[in-house]
Formats: C-alpha cells, structure tokens, sequence
C-alpha cells in the first residue's frame, strides 16, 4: 500500500511540474498574452463543439465494427452506452480503469472477455496509429515547420507509411500481443481478424482524428486567429499530443503531457505563452464536451428505459 502511494505522489509531482512550468511560462510573458488577439466568435465556437462531438461517435463506430468483427457486437445505443460510459475511467490514474470499465460493461451482456480484450487492443494499436500517421504528414507538408519540409515529400512519406502498414497487419499484432500475454503468464491467442478489417478500423479511426482536427481548428480560431491553410498542422498537433496523452500511462487522462506536446506543436504558430493558453482552454472544452456527451448518453439510455417500462406495463 505505502509503495502504491509512493508512485502515485510521483506521478501527481510529474503532472504538477508540468503545469508549474507552463503557468512560469504564461507569468513570465504575460505581456504577450496581455496583448494577444484573444477573441470570442461564438459561432464559430458552436460550430467546433458540434463538429468535435461528431468525432467521438465516430470513434463509437469504429468500437462498433471491431466489437462486429471479433462477434462481441452489441446494438449501436449500448455500444455508445459502453463506450462513452468507459471514458470516466480516464480522469483516474493509470489507463486500466477504462478497459475495466469496458470489460465489465460487456461481461454483464454475457460477452466474452478474452475477445473484448482483443477488440480494445486493436482499438488501442488503430487509434495510436492513425494519429501517428496524421502527425507524420502533417509535419511533412506543413511548410513552417522548416525542419521537417522536404522538396519531395512522397518519398518520405512512403517508407514511415509502408512500415506502419505492414505492422497492423493481424500476424504481427497477434505475435506481439502473444509475447505481452506470456510475459505476464498469461498463454498467447490469436486474433480472429483480417488484414482488410484492420484497415476498416485504421480508416474510420484517421476519419475520427480528420473530423475532430476540423473541429479544433474551429475551437482555435474561435479563440486566436488562425489560417484555414494551418488546419493540417492543427490536427496532426491535436492527434500527436492526444496520442501522448493515451500512452502516459501515470497522467490521467494525459493530464499535463497532452498540454506540454501540444504548447510545443502551437509554439511553431503562435508565441510559445499564448500556446500555453490555447491548450488549457482546449482541456477545458474537450473535457466538456466528453463530460457533455457522457451526461446525453446517460439521459438518453433514461428515457429509453423508461418507454420500455411503460411498455411492459401496458403489455
């Protein structure tokens, strides 16, 4: 227990350190947040709250077709149920509690928890890829970002894009997560799935990072002005950091490292401290909208219980 403490205060400090330092870097620039062009366009705002919100049913859907695929599937309304009902788990530390969160909500249908586990695995491995690739193209197309540019981009998109598609195919995930299991104890499956159902899962996963990248542009210029010709960078900014985000494992729901990433992408668009604020602000509004939706799912699956109440009474 003392032990499970201790990595818990170390995990807190690293989060806290994270915004100690960028609140110095907002205190020491404040002239520059001062006379920045913040702004507040409504509209603008609405819009980019609609269009982000689409990205996480489709984020749902991609669930929707793996769960198909591996034969776990349960209606699409308790699929959106499970899903976003899970998302809680990721304001704890450490990611376990979603995947709990999941497995428990499929055990109780009476669905196999072995294949619900290959299905967040996958969805793990197509989420993180998609948004590496986003990041990928948009660092090499973007042309502010010198270091990156090249004259001749396709040829260096080929190689990281081939590579990243030879490993989602279903033999080498399946090898990987076998030798996982048996380092754990646990005996290596396999993994029902096919190369072209991966690819069905990756694509609608790079449709969610696209739709949700719109939508923080939106977000962005809602706030700070920024140029349409940026949305790329925006979104491949956006995926990288959320992909950190998913991978620090003792920052819930990547408290503190999605900010840092993403006031390091921002800065190659704006001063470096009024980066810090677009990333807080962007904590804010997703955290509001997942909070957001969660509540409309809830309130929906109310209702729906409820007609189906009165349904049995009048019966």
């Amino acid at each position: 227990m003392g032990q499970l403490n201790y990595r818990s205060l170390i995990k807190w400090i690293i989060v806290l350190g994270i915004f100690f330092f960028l609140g110095k870097m907002i205190w020491g620039n404040w002239s520059a947040v001062k006379d920045a062009p913040f702004t507040i366009r409504p509209f603008f705002l609405i819009v980019s709250t609609l269009i982000f919100a689409l990205s996480y049913f489709i984020q749902v859907w991609a669930w929707h077709v793996t769960t198909e695929k591996l034969g776990v599937a349960v209606p699409f309304f308790e699929t959106s149920e499970g899903w976003f009902y899970s998302q809680l788990g990721k304001y704890l530390p450490g990611k376990i509690w979603l995947f709990l969160g999941r497995l428990r909500y499929y055990d109780s249908r009476g669905k196999s928890k072995k294949a619900v586990s290959v299905a967040l695995y996958l969805e793990i491995v197509t989420v993180v890829m998609a948004a590496g690739l986003i990041f990928l193209i948009s660092l090499i197309l973007f042309r502010e970002v010198r270091f990156f540019y090249s004259e001749n981009p396709v040829l260096w998109l080929a190689i990281p894009i081939l590579i990243a598609f030879l490993s989602i195919h279903p033999r080498v995930l399946e090898r990987i997560l076998s030798w996982i299991l048996t380092r754990v104890g646990r005996e290596p499956i396999s993994l029902p799935i096919s190369y072209f159902d991966v690819l069905q899962v990756l694509f609608i996963s790079l449709l969610a990072w696209i739709v949700g990248g719109v939508g923080f542009c939106l977000f962005v210029d809602s706030v700070f002005p920024v140029s349409s010709q940026q949305i790329l960078f925006l979104t491949g900014a956006l995926a990288f950091s959320s992909m950190l985000g998913m991978v620090a494992l003792f920052a819930p729901s990547g408290l503190g490292v999605r900010e840092g990433a993403l006031v390091y992408l921002l800065a190659f668009l704006m001063p470096a401290s009024v980066a810090v604020v677009i990333s807080i602000l962007t904590r804010l509004w997703m955290t509001l909208i997942e909070i957001g939706l969660i509540g409309v799912v809830y309130l929906l699956s109310r209702f729906r219980n409820g007609m189906k109440s009165k349904k049995n009474v009048r019966i």
